[in-house]
């Protein structure tokens, strides 16, 4: 019989990368959680008190909003800690009760079609807003679900609808977050209705890629909180087209993957299989 001893460890047989991407997450996902036990003020993100403070402030709509909106924003919002997997924000059809910034965590959103069918509309990442198609109707569209142990900072409706008639740039802002969303899904309209399954897949990915690299993670080493069913719906695919998809890329040398993680290889072709031009990490501007 073997010696437990000399086998060697998970860890130490796993590779270089994934350890450095397994390092960011747990780093990242505490960084953004931490609350002092001594302290009786409700904390942010990081454990601050204020918006000001906030690891996630140049994340945050709330960087561009006015002093005097900001602190009440601070005032009135309301922290919820440890969401769990699979938890629900809100389903379809729900009134909108409270405006919800991702602290740290992703979430799924989705709607359900006449027939029953799911249909993913989108994926929110840790200084997204979610719930803002209730703000402008008043009840949610689709649901909202956890994909992983998410905090969030909820902000009361009938608290913002008040800072709303106090502060005409947060107007400004939240007119900005409704276009930037409307962009949003018209560009999945056009994924899901004009191109091909590779460049779909390219696309999320480098989609993803620039997220990440706005919240100063690697933009080229992540992990994927969503599973290849939530992925396929997303792009109008199925499991297994999204499957030989990746693979492809991966026998290409564009990507590489193991589990969840993904490293991007070679940015300027996955760039070319998106069928857009694409600066490096280190120079590129993200919108």
């Amino acid at each position: 019989m073997a010696c437990s001893s000399c086998a060697p460890s998970p860890r130490s047989s796993m590779p270089t990368w994934l350890r450095q991407a397994s390092r960011a997450a747990v780093f990242h996902a505490s960084s953004r959680s931490h609350v002092s036990a001594n302290s009786d003020q409700p904390k942010l993100a990081g454990g601050e008190s204020s918006c000001n403070d906030c690891v996630l402030f140049s994340l945050c709509f709330a960087q561009d909003i006015d002093a005097d909106a900001r602190e009440r924003l601070s005032d009135v919002i309301q922290r919820r800690q440890g969401v769990q997997r699979s938890a629900h924000l809100h389903h379809g059809g729900q009134p909108a009760r409270q405006l919800t910034v991702l602290r740290s965590g992703s979430i799924k959103a989705y709607e359900v079609s006449r027939e029953g069918d799911e249909l993913v509309t989108g994926f929110y990442l840790p200084g997204d807003v979610v719930g803002l198609d209730a703000f402008s109707m008043g009840h949610h569209a689709g649901s909202a679900v956890a994909l992983e142990e998410c905090r969030l900072c909820e902000i009361p409706v009938a608290d913002f609808q008040k800072m709303l008639g106090e502060s005409p740039r947060l107007n400004q802002v939240m007119l900005r977050l409704l276009a930037e969303e409307m962009a949003e899904a018209r560009k999945l309209l056009l994924v899901v209705g004009r191109l091909d399954a590779r460049t779909r897949v390219a696309l999320f990915l480098l989609s993803l890629s620039r997220r990440f690299e706005r919240r100063q993670l690697d933009p080229d080493l992540f992990r994927l909180s969503m599973d290849r069913r939530d992925i396929a719906n997303y792009l109008g695919l199925t499991i297994e087209t999204v499957s030989r998809t990746l693979s492809a890329l991966q026998r290409d040398d564009v990507i590489h993957i193991r589990g969840k993680h993904v490293r991007i290889l070679d940015r300027e072709a996955l760039a070319e299989q998106a069928h857009v031009e694409e600066a490096s990490p280190s120079r590129q501007a993200v919108g």
